[in-house]
């Protein structure tokens, strides 16, 4: 009795101090966001005069014309940039990894094994080492220099299809792709409209991971 009692008082113990660290780590998170904001009004004399989180002078609607009026409004072209490489790769490249993964999952081809074999070793090739044959190639292509020899690349991501081909395999079930065969849908069809909804999840995990791969992105734009 006494050790049931004590397994009670423990649990609730433990709950209210996971939930005050978690409270601190939460804090902690937006401690770059609140800097982020009170520099933003700042003028440039107020950041040798004035702490972190502090507020100097109110200057944020000067900072912000400044901003987009710098050099002709360039930070404009490179909104349009981050829209183009990050959003519009982050969707087709999510969609690609998700038909691959669905296709090795869900369909039966000769060489799927190997194919989903290659696809692991991918995953350990640091894209550091891709970056000159990619840049050999776009130049065999006439592309460097555009926005296609950065784009492109962006598109493919093996993690990404092992994340899409497991979930694949565990949230779309045989039978109702069956089912879809049955009906008359092709393998299109089929994907679209059966198992591509079945697979959101998985598919907006594997977004998220190509928007964050693309957004930090440097060194192949640079090289």
């Amino acid at each position: 009795m006494s050790t049931i009692v004590a397994d009670r008082k423990s649990r609730w113990v433990s709950v209210p101090a996971v939930h005050v660290v978690l409270v601190i780590a939460a804090l902690y998170s937006l401690l770059p966001l609140v800097w982020l904001l009170t520099s933003a009004t700042k003028s440039l004399g107020d950041f040798s005069t004035t702490g972190a989180f502090e507020l100097g002078e109110w200057n944020l609607w000067t900072n912000v014309k400044t901003l987009f009026t710098q050099e002709n409004g360039i930070f404009w072209q490179w909104l349009l940039n981050s829209v183009l490489y990050a959003g519009g790769g982050a969707v087709l490249g999510s969609l690609i990894c998700a038909a691959c993964g669905y296709a090795i999952a869900k369909t039966s081809f000769p060489g799927r094994r190997l194919l989903f074999g290659l696809t692991l070793t991918g995953v350990l090739v640091p894209t550091t080492v891709l970056a000159l044959p990619m840049y050999l190639l776009a130049s065999e292509l006439r592309i460097v220099d555009t926005f296609w020899a950065v784009f492109i690349p962006l598109l493919t991501n093996p993690f990404g299809v092992y994340l899409a081909r497991v979930y694949a395999d565990a949230s779309v079930p045989d039978e109702v792709l069956e089912a879809a065969r049955v009906d008359g849908a092709g393998q299109l069809r089929t994907f679209f409209t059966v198992a591509l909804p079945m697979m959101r999840p998985g598919v907006v995990t594997v977004l998220l991971f190509q928007f964050i791969g693309i957004w930090n992105n440097f060194f192949l734009p640079l090289v």
